[in-house]
């Protein structure tokens, strides 16, 4: 069964690292709610873009990226 989507520009600090990318959240939700959902561990990033938080470096691009929920430390949405 498929569920419909909106996708979220979104930036993440997860430990040392800026993520980049869009976040799939339930047409109608808010980014919050998929943010304090239990039911996942892991949040899904794709079209992602990782930097090291402090050099600002690129490190990596990966289409697909699984962020570990209690990493994250800050989230904001992006236009």
């Amino acid at each position: 069964m498929y569920t419909n989507k909106e996708r979220v520009a979104v930036v993440m600090i997860v430990n040392a690292w800026r993520v980049e990318g869009e976040m799939h959240v339930l047409s109608g939700s808010r980014l919050t709610d998929a943010l304090n959902s239990k039911a996942k561990d892991f949040l899904a990033v794709t079209d992602a873009k990782v930097f090291d938080a402090v050099s600002n470096t690129l490190l990596m691009e990966p289409p697909y990226l699984a962020v570990n929920r209690e990493s994250i430390s800050v989230v904001y949405t992006v236009e």
